[in-house]
This record gives structure tokens, C-alpha cells and sequence, in this order.
């Protein structure tokens, strides 16, 4: 090949070359971000449920059966047993008589006496008998002594009420010296009769033993 066909086949492979360098220049701007695909966009539906589509469960309500509420039983306490005083009256051993203790005094006198005695018939000495009631309107207590009076037996007693007769009423009881309660108070009445201005009241521990009421003997 001539020297000028060589210089006529380098500038055709220059000029090949320049104009693939243009292509791939117009093909590249720099600074420019590769154009990269377009991302596919997944669209989500919500399709909203219509009433009716469905069926909504009902809640079915189940009333609590109440609970019956047990009231309390109230404990029982028994009643504690008062056990019987050792000392009653004497059957028939209340009795409204002439006071021969004082057959001088008439009128001017009124009072109660009597004894007290044991299961076996006999005489206690040193036991309280506490009298109350009225005395010209006003409560009063009076005081004796078992074996004070012996005119009434050798476990008697005498109390003076009132300085006239008068129909009244009074309570009579038996204590120790002690001050305990030996029977349960007892309700008796006097009498505004002269010839019964004496209340005879006689003790007994025993309902069921009636020995003699003791009189003493009165002689001219």
C-alpha cells in the first residue's frame, strides 16, 4: 500500500473513533444518576365489609345468680340458774296477833317478830332481818338480830315499826352478816286493829316442815 493510502485508511479509523467517542459522551452527562427502571407500585385494596356481609355475634348477657346472704344465728347464752335462797317462809307462819311482847303498850305499838330455824326444827342465832316500808310517809329500813328476842324462841327476832298502829306495807328478808341475801324479800301487811298489832313471821328452809309456831305462855 502507497503512503497515501495508509494516511487515507488511518484518518477513516480516526474518524470511526471520534464519532464513537461523541455517542457515548451524548450517552453520559456527568453529575447525572444513571436512569435506573421505574419501580413497580403494589396498590393495596381495603374492601371495607358492609353490614350485613358478615354477621356481627351478639353477646349473650348471663345474669350472676344472687347469692343468698346467710344471716348470722345469734349465739345462744343460757341463762344462768339463780339457785333457791336457803331460807322461805314458813307455811301458815304469817299471822296478825295481839303483841304480847308489849300487852301494855295497846295502840302505841306495832312491829314484827318471829325465829328462824334450820331442817331440823331448831333455832339460828346471828342471821340479819332487814324490814322496809313506810314510816309517816317516808321509806324507812329497820334492822334486827336472830336470838335477840327469846320470847319468840331462841332464834328470834322483835322489830318495832311504828309508835301507833296502821295499816302498811312492808317487805321482810333474810340476811348473813355478811350482808348476803339468805331468802328473797317477802311482802306483808300490818293491821290498824289494836288486838292485831303484831306481825308474827316465822323462817323455815324446809317449805314441807311446819314445826310449832313457839308462843310463850302467858299466866295471870
Amino acid at each position: 500500500m502507497s503512503l497515501r493510502g495508509s494516511i487515507r485508511l488511518f484518518s477513516i479509523l480516526l474518524l470511526l473513533l471520534i464519532l464513537s467517542a461523541c455517542t457515548y459522551i451524548e450517552d453520559y452527562i456527568p453529575g447525572q444518576a444513571t436512569p435506573t427502571a421505574a419501580p413497580v407500585e403494589t396498590r393495596v385494596t381495603v374492601v371495607p365489609t358492609l353490614p350485613g356481609d358478615t354477621p356481627t355475634p351478639t353477646l349473650a348477657f348471663t345474669p350472676t345468680p344472687a347469692v343468698p346472704t346467710a344471716t348470722p344465728t345469734p349465739a345462744f347464752t343460757p341463762t344462768p340458774t339463780v339457785p333457791p335462797k336457803p331460807y322461805a317462809l314458813q307455811p301458815g307462819a304469817v299471822i296478825a296477833l295481839p303483841a304480847f311482847t308489849h300487852p301494855e303498850a295497846g295502840c302505841a305499838w306495832m312491829g314484827v317478830g318471829g325465829q328462824v330455824i334450820d331442817e331440823d326444827g331448831q333455832p339460828v342465832k346471828d342471821l340479819v332481818i332487814a324490814v322496809s316500808g313506810p314510816q309517816n310517809g317516808v321509806p324507812t329500813d329497820w334492822m334486827g338480830y336472830t336470838g335477840a328476842a327469846s320470847a319468840y324462841g331462841l332464834g328470834g327476832f322483835e322489830i318495832q315499826l311504828a309508835g301507833q298502829v296502821a295499816s302498811a306495807q312492808y317487805t321482810i328478808q333474810v340476811f348473813d352478816l355478811n350482808g348476803e341475801p339468805l331468802s328473797d324479800p317477802f311482802r306483808f301487811t300490818t293491821s290498824a286493829d289494836c288486838q292485831q298489832n303484831l306481825t308474827l313471821v316465822n323462817f323455815s328452809p324446809n317449805l314441807n316442815l311446819q314445826p310449832a309456831i313457839f308462843l310463850p305462855s302467858i299466866s295471870n
